[in-house]
């Protein structure tokens, strides 16, 4: 019996260790993490489809500003247009904290491996505050603001946290509030960028302009050129995405009339390996545990919005493509069975679910739901999150309410 008993106890220490890599101690950015991977493999699958609406009591009633940023023990931190930070734990406000006035959060959130929160504001001012909601400093990073220059979403890395303005200037501020380093790009930096293992930083670089060269910039995490490659033709409007020793962009390359969008996959130290065009206009990208790469593209005008989702080997092999009818304004959230994706159509938002290959499994509407703000995240649960656009207020696909209480 003695025997049983320490078996069965070893067994059930490794299932509650399996998957068990929440993530605590460490950096806590958007999109999956700083290589911006949209992978949630970790915690499991996506298995639950009724969405869920809870109506947070709070004296600010406005909407977010930003998306929500979940914390290892699935607390989530939301930001509103009222310039209120909310910590909601237990789909209740545990503290909050006001930015000073007339500042709104200008770009979405992050957090230190302490769980000390970083927002920056549309003045240029970077908060940090703590885990238990109290001003640990505040400090002007970015002075001289013009009215049309946009503050990219914060970068948390070990040593600090990185942010930059459209006119070219990066800059990475120490948790101690000081400024480490500033670079000065001669392109706009995009809205969204990511970070290897070893820190270096993958900034993309535009015209904001078809046509022109666009150039990814590779910074070491002490700012100094690592290098960068121009893309001929191409247009960068979105984040690459750093997965082990690779980096994965899209571009948009103009062909008479025609847009194309090409994907590139490089080695960290620049040089290309493969690249893949596709006839939509890609949107976002993901990359899962196996290296796998998910694409998605819309084409919209005149006629009947036209998207599709197209998944890459790490060898450039295309294994599946498949096409909707509807518009995919977000990147796929990868589970470890499921894809998930939000989709729009003229009428209404929904997720739609597919298995890992490429078939439809699920589809969610939302339109019983107030408007959203349509960038999601992800709880360890795992459960796929949405702030309220229009009120304080959580949206997150559960499951149904009885199965709650059934014993299987």
């Amino acid at each position: 019996m003695r025997i049983f008993f320490l078996l069965l106890l070893s067994i059930t220490l490794l299932l509650i260790s399996c998957g068990s890599d929440t993530g605590e101690g460490k950096p806590v950015n958007i999109y999956g993490g700083a290589g911006r991977t949209n992978s949630y493999e970790k915690y499991g699958s996506f298995s639950y489809k009724y969405p869920v609406l809870d109506e947070i009591e709070f004296k600010d009633s406005s909407g977010a500003a930003t998306a929500p940023l979940v914390l290892p023990n699935s607390d989530i931190i939301v930001s509103t247009v009222n310039g209120n930070i909310i910590y909601i734990s237990s789909k209740q406000v545990k503290w909050s904290f006001k930015l000073d006035t007339d500042e709104t959060p200008s770009a979405s959130i992050a957090a230190d491996a302490n769980m000390n929160i970083y927002i920056i504001s549309t003045t240029g001012k970077l908060y940090s505050i703590t885990k238990a909601g109290l001003l640990n400093w505040k400090k002007i990073i970015i002075d001289s603001l013009a009215k049309y220059d946009l503050i990219s979403d914060l970068l948390a890395q070990e040593n600090g946290i990185v942010t930059a303005v459209s006119n070219g200037k990066i800059i990475k501020v120490g948790y101690n509030g000081k400024v480490k380093w500033t670079y000065t790009a001669r392109l706009s930096p995009i809205k969204t960028f990511s970070a290897d293992e070893k820190g270096n930083i993958y900034i993309p670089l535009t015209h904001d302009e078809f046509g022109k060269t666009d150039t990814l910039l590779c910074l070491s995490s002490d700012g100094k050129v690592v290098w960068q490659k121009g893309f001929d033709n191409t247009r960068f409007i979105k984040s690459p995405v750093v997965f082990k020793s690779r980096v994965i962009i899209f571009g948009i390359r103009e062909s008479g009339e025609q847009k194309i969008s090409t994907v590139n996959y490089l080695e960290v130290n620049g040089k290309v390996l493969w690249k893949k065009e596709i006839l939509l206009f890609a949107r976002n990208l993901s990359v899962d545990l196996d290296g796998r790469i998910y694409v998605t593209g819309y084409n919209s005008g005149i006629g009947e919005a036209m998207s599709g989702i197209f998944c890459y080997s790490p060898e450039g092999k295309l294994i599946w493509k498949n096409y909707f009818e509807v518009i995919i304004p977000s990147s796929p959230l990868l589970s470890k069975k499921y894809i998930g994706f939000v989709v729009n159509d003229k009428n209404s938002a929904g997720l739609y679910f597919l298995k890992k290959d490429g078939t439809l499994y699920e589809v969610v509407g939302l339109e019983n739901m107030p408007p959203l703000y349509l960038q999601p995240a992800v709880t360890s649960d795992p459960l796929i999150i949405f702030s309220g656009a229009d009120r304080l207020s959580i949206v997150s696909i559960e499951e149904a309410p009885f199965d709650k209480f059934l014993p299987w």
